[in-house]
């Protein structure tokens, strides 16, 4: 039978893990000749290989993040181009909703204010502006 002590293998996994960790960080329990995880550079002097994931995904992101932004952009234009020429469209007689939800047709156009009629029948009438208009 073989005699261990616990304290012998709690003693040899720490020096395992000592040797380890030194080796990966250049210490003393490094390997002989030098060369660790790269090649031996001038002087005899040992290079590290750099951190690739990082380098390699980082022009992906930026390159994403450019498009999201352009995109956001010129959907807003477009949808403002739409939303002018809906607003410059509307005429006499044209059914429209308001931004509060009032539904009626317009009576009468002054400037950048409409004369709204919600209900016929009571005459029920108001002035609303332009930007109030949400859908013709």
């Amino acid at each position: 039978m073989i005699d261990l002590l616990a304290a012998d293998i709690a003693t040899w996994s720490t020096l395992a893990l000592q040797e380890s960790v030194q080796g990966v960080l250049g210490g003393e329990g490094a390997p002989a000749g030098g060369a660790q995880n790269g090649a031996a550079g001038p002087g005899g002097t040992t290079t590290q290989p750099g951190a690739g994931g990082l380098n390699f995904i980082m022009p992906f992101i930026m390159l994403m993040v450019v498009f999201l932004f352009l995109s956001t952009i010129l959907g807003g234009r477009k949808e403002k181009k739409r939303r002018e020429a809906m607003l410059s469209g509307i005429q006499k007689r044209d059914r429209v909703q308001t931004v509060g939800g009032v539904i009626g047709h317009i009576v009468e156009i002054k400037g950048d204010e409409f004369l709204l009629e919600s209900d016929r029948a009571s005459n029920t009438r108001m002035w609303i502006t332009r930007s109030s208009v949400s859908s013709v």
